[in-house]
C-alpha cells in the first residue's frame, strides 16, 4: 500500500516554518499543523497524514499560561509512536490573535495562530453595533494583522447605504464591503483575498453569518448553519469550536465560535481613532484627557459636528480597560513567572 504524502506547503508550511522545525535537535520529531481541538484531543495535518494528538507531558508540565498550549494553526513538532501522536513542542508564532480570559488570574486565550488575514463579520440586522465592531478592529489590530470588515445581511437591510456609510465614517482606514451570502459576488470577492498558502479567520458575533460564508467558499455545506429564527433574524449559534479548513481553490479558513465577550489581551490599539489621535496634538495640554480641560481639540471637534461624542467616549474608555488590564497582568504575571520558575526547578524527568 502506497505511503500518504500530503503537501504541506498547501497548509502554509513556508520557508519560515520549515527553518523552524530544522532546528529542533530531536530529528525523529516531525512538523505538522494543528487544524482543530477539542477537550481532549487535537487534530493535526503532517506530512503522513491526519491524526488525532495529545499534548507531551513535557508540555503540559511547562504549561503555566493558556497560551502555552497549542492552539489553532499552530506549527508544532510531533512525535508519531504506533498508534499514538503527541505534540512535543510548539514551533514560535508569527502572529496570533488573542483575548483575555475570564477569571481572577489575568490569562490569555489564543483563538487562532499564524494568521494572514481576518475578516471581521458583522451583520446589517439587530447585531448592527458599533461599539462592538470597534473592540474587533482594536482586538486585531493590536495582533498587527490585515483586517477587513464584511456586514453580512445585507440583502436583508433597507438601511444597508446608510449603515455602510457610518462604519466607513468610524473606520475610514479598512476595507469594508456589505455582502450577502446568496450573492455570487461574494464568493469572488472572499477568494480574491484567500489565495494558496494564505490562512483567514471568521471572527464576529453569533448568528452573522460567518459559517455560512465558509460553505460559500467550501462549496458544501461543511459547517451546519443555524436555523434562522424568525422573532430576532438572527442564525442560531452553532460553531462550538475552532476548525482550519483547507479549500479546494487554495487557501486555509478558520470559523471561529461566536464571542459574547471581547476584552483585549494586549493594549488597546488606535485603530479606528486616527482623527481623536490627530486632534490631540491641537489640545492646549499634551496630557489632555478630552473631559473638562480648556483649549481640548477633541471637544470642540464634538461641538463642532466633526467628531461624534459616541466615538470619544469609546476611546476613552478604552484607554481605561488597557490602563487596567496593564495592570492586572503586571500582577497576574508575576504570579504566573514565579509558578514557571518552580517548574523549571523541579523539571528533571520526563512525565510523557
Amino acid at each position: 500500500m502506497e505511503e500518504l504524502k500530503i503537501n504541506l506547503e498547501k497548509w502554509g508550511f513556508d520557508g519560515y516554518f520549515r527553518g523552524l522545525s530544522l532546528k529542533e535537535s530531536d530529528k525523529s520529531l516531525i512538523p505538522a499543523r494543528v487544524i482543530g481541538h477539542n477537550r481532549h484531543f487535537y487534530d493535526v495535518v503532517c506530512e503522513k497524514g491526519f491524526f488525532s494528538a495529545k499534548t507531551s507531558g513535557s508540555i503540559r508540565y511547562n504549561s503555566v499560561l493558556k497560551s502555552d498550549l497549542p492552539a489553532v494553526g499552530d506549527w508544532v513538532m510531533i512525535s508519531l509512536r504506533r498508534d499514538k501522536s503527541y505534540i512535543c513542542s510548539i514551533l514560535p508564532r508569527k502572529n496570533c490573535i488573542s483575548r483575555r480570559c475570564s477569571g481572577n488570574i489575568i490569562d490569555e486565550q489564543v483563538l487562532s495562530a499564524n494568521i494572514d488575514i481576518v475578516f471581521i463579520v458583522m451583520s446589517l440586522d439587530e447585531n448592527f453595533n458599533l461599539k462592538r465592531l470597534q473592540r474587533y478592529i482594536s482586538l486585531v489590530a493590536s495582533s498587527r494583522i490585515k483586517s477587513v470588515i464584511l456586514l453580512t445581511k445585507s440583502d436583508l437591510c433597507e438601511r444597508r447605504d446608510e449603515l455602510l456609510d457610518e462604519v466607513k465614517k468610524n473606520a475610514p482606514e479598512k476595507e469594508i464591503f456589505a455582502i450577502s451570502s446568496f450573492d455570487e459576488s461574494t464568493e469572488k470577492l472572499l477568494k480574491s483575498f484567500i489565495k494558496p498558502g494564505i490562512s483567514a479567520v471568521f471572527i464576529g458575533s453569533s448568528g452573522v453569518g460567518k459559517s455560512t460564508l465558509i460553505n460559500t467558499l467550501s462549496g458544501s455545506h461543511i459547517r451546519v448553519t443555524g436555523e434562522i429564527s424568525s422573532a430576532v433574524h438572527k442564525g442560531r449559534h452553532t460553531t462550538s469550536a475552532r476548525e482550519l479548513i483547507l479549500l479546494a481553490s487554495g487557501g486555509m479558513v478558520i470559523d471561529t465560535p461566536g464571542m459574547r465577550e471581547i476584552q483585549n489581551w494586549q493594549e488597546e490599539d488606535a485603530s479606528g481613532f486616527e482623527m481623536i489621535l490627530e486632534l490631540s496634538q491641537q489640545c492646549r495640554f499634551a496630557d489632555c484627557r478630552h473631559r473638562t480641560e480648556p483649549g481640548c481639540a477633541v471637544k470642540e471637534a464634538v461641538e463642532n459636528g466633526i467628531l461624534s461624542a459616541e466615538t470619544v467616549e469609546m476611546w476613552l474608555k478604552q484607554l481605561e480597560e488597557s490602563e487596567e488590564l496593564k495592570q492586572k497582568k503586571a500582577a497576574s504575571l508575576k504570579i504566573l513567572e514565579t509558578r514557571r520558575s518552580k517548574r523549571k526547578k523541579n523539571k528533571g524527568q520526563n512525565i510523557d
